[in-house]
């Protein structure tokens, strides 16, 4: 829930199948004055409201708070309202679900994936309903209490956005958009009339909501992207699921045969170059005492040894012819 600060004891929230949404923030960015921006989740199909709650003891300028509620850039959709009197000791909350089209119908608030083109027919509602498109704004207002019945400023209108330009978006990240469904039967709510309370800002606060898909909103690093599990081999088996197991088996077995296919590959090129240029065997020749082996007519064997030549004296021939 987004606390607001102006008005201590007041929170506002989106919610899904009665869950608030968690909120992000974009510490990067700088909010207008008097103005709380979060970022939430949207997911295709999901029906959500919006609620505000007023913690026991709850006090605020003026009677009431009125809560403006503006979507995807338009006018004012619905304007649930927390009473001073009720939270003065007890919690209350005030909840919208969606446009109101009657005093006990409505049709209900759902996300819906933006549609785009990237033709320029698609302008009509101009650049500024376009840039606004992804985000829920809700203006809270003190007013004093002037009597019971419908408030002047109580008109609704609101409509589903459909395909728009991709030119009017001007780069910006925005996946979805909000639908409204068929009206459906709603209680009826209490209606005052109001009037504002002299020398406060109107409205007195603003809160924004931003919507996105998931991806959307770890592309943009509101959500840190989630991180690379770590190898099957680095992890201890202990950790492993039975499917994660049989994986590691696996990536072992293929590395096995890519070792012995490469091995195999090895020994044939190794054997292939042997073949093709053998290398000349060294022939052992005698010296003057090697011994010999000389084979007999028999076939039998004998050993003997090359001769030693020493050489002997010198002669000198004197003689006269």
């Amino acid at each position: 829930m987004v606390a607001v600060d102006l008005l201590a004891g007041l929170d506002v929230c989106i919610k899904v199948n009665g869950r608030a949404l968690t909120e992000y923030e974009d510490r990067d960015e700088e909010a207008e004055d008097r103005t709380i921006v979060r970022y939430v989740e949207a997911v295709s199909g999901q029906v959500f409201s919006i609620q505000a709650t007023a913690r026991a003891g709850f006090r605020s300028a003026g009677d009431a708070v009125p809560f403006r509620i503006h979507v995807d850039g338009s006018e004012c959709v619905d304007a649930p309202m927390i009473s001073n009197d009720r939270s003065r000791f007890m919690t209350s909350s005030a909840v919208s679900t969606g446009l109101r089209s009657g005093e006990n119908r409505v049709s209900l608030y759902q996300f819906a994936p933006l549609q785009t083109t990237s033709e320029a027919s698609h302008a009509a509602s101009g650049p500024t309903k376009a840039q606004e498109i992804g985000s829920i704004v809700i203006r809270l207002h003190l007013k004093k209490v002037i009597g019971t019945g419908k408030r002047i400023d109580d008109a609704f209108s609101g409509r589903n956005v459909g395909t728009v330009s991709e030119k009017l978006l001007k780069g910006q990240a925005v996946s979805h958009s909000v639908a409204y469904t068929a009206p459906v039967v709603s209680t009826v709510r209490s209606t005052m009339c109001t009037e504002p309370v002299t020398g406060i800002p109107a409205p007195y606060t603003t809160l924004v909501f931003r919507y996105r898909s998931l991806e959307t909103l770890k592309s943009m690093l509101i959500i840190p992207r989630t991180p690379s599990p770590p190898p099957l081999e680095e992890r201890s088996i202990e950790s492993m699921s039975r499917d994660e197991l049989q994986e590691l088996q696996r990536q072992l077995r293929e590395l096995r045969e890519q070792a012995t296919s490469q091995a195999e590959v090895k020994r044939e090129i190794k054997r292939e170059r042997t073949d093709d240029n053998p290398r000349p065997r060294k022939v052992a020749r005698p010296n003057r005492a090697s011994t010999v082996l000389e084979f007999d007519d028999d076939n039998s064997v004998r050993e003997s040894s090359t001769a030693t030549f020493a050489p002997g004296p010198e002669v000198v021939d004197l003689t006269d012819d």
